[in-house]
């Protein structure tokens, strides 16, 4: 069932869809196969979108072949008017992200860390230059893409040369990276680490420490914004390219969790696109859309 309404976290770029009912008749807009739902709210508009599938090709997998979860065909979302045109959904039966229309969605199949000479990266930018060492790219995201036990969605060009579906892509990769885990293993806890404290992680992994450069504000208990500035390789995917890369961290506040160290679902998204124009909304859709839910026992 198509959700009614959409509300959006504070201070994410967006704004909520609730409101007084409009009265007047449903209008629709000049992109294909979109189809508006409501008269524009402060500048944003319910938009009904059809869902392109990801692909699986480490298992030879063109379309979702999940047995269970939700297979959506169409989802509804409040778009800013002038964005309308230029997003879709992805899914691959289990997630769902927004991304730039007309690209590729494939699951990212988990692959080595970043090489050397992908990691450390001395890049001039003006009169500014910037060095970035080998083990900054090992935490947060990137190290989560690098280890068994999360599962990533990534939204590329459809002419990209070499597609980013294997381990976490090279600094400057234009790309839409969500990933999910759990902190029951060792890709969870790499995802949320540098960005929650929580003393059994501190002191069982290596890979908690904040990257050196990286700008983060805690939204809400449970979610941080990421900015990596440009040439700062940190815990986001294509981070280190040549535009500044923003993402967020989302850490349900499980008491459970918190007090024993309990095992909780997380995520986390990379919007990382030399146009930015889009980050906002992708960032907020995926906060609201994709907050982890625990499995309820015996279910």
């Amino acid at each position: 069932m198509l959700l009614a309404s959409l509300v959006a976290l504070p201070g994410c770029g967006s704004s909520s869809l609730l409101g007084p009912t409009a009265s007047s008749a449903p209008t629709s807009t000049t992109a294909a196969s979109v189809t508006t739902t409501t008269v524009p709210l402060n500048n944003e508009i319910a938009v009904a979108y059809p869902v392109v599938p990801c692909d699986d090709p480490a298992n030879g997998i063109t379309t979702p072949t999940f047995s269970t979860g939700w297979k959506p065909t169409i989802l509804l979302a409040p778009i800013p008017t002038s964005l309308v045109s230029k997003v879709a959904f992805y899914s691959n039966g289990v997630h769902t992200v927004l991304g730039p229309k007309g690209w590729t969605c494939s699951v990212v199949a988990p692959g080595p860390p970043l090489s050397a000479s992908q990691a450390t990266t001395t890049t001039t930018y003006g009169a500014t230059t910037t060095t970035t060492a080998p083990g900054s790219a090992l935490l947060g995201q990137n190290a989560a893409m690098s280890t068994r036990g999360a599962v990533t969605l990534a939204v590329y060009p459809s002419t990209a040369p070499v597609p980013p579906t294997q381990g976490p892509p090279p600094p400057g990769t234009d790309g839409v990276f969500a990933t999910f885990a759990s902190t029951s293993t060792q890709a969870g806890i790499a995802l949320v680490c540098p960005y929650a404290t929580l003393a059994t992680w501190q002191t069982q992994s290596t890979q908690c420490a904040k990257p050196a450069g990286e700008q983060t504000n805690q939204v809400t208990p449970d979610v941080t914004t990421i900015t990596d500035p440009l040439g700062v390789i940190g815990g986001l995917a294509g981070s280190g390219g040549q535009f500044a890369v923003t993402g967020t961290v989302i850490v349900p506040q499980d008491a459970n969790a918190l007090k024993y160290g309990n095992q909780v679902q997380v995520a986390g998204e990379s919007c990382s696109l030399s146009d930015a124009s889009i980050c906002p909304t992708v960032l907020t859709d995926f906060e609201v859309r994709e907050f982890p839910v625990a499995a309820v026992p015996g279910r």
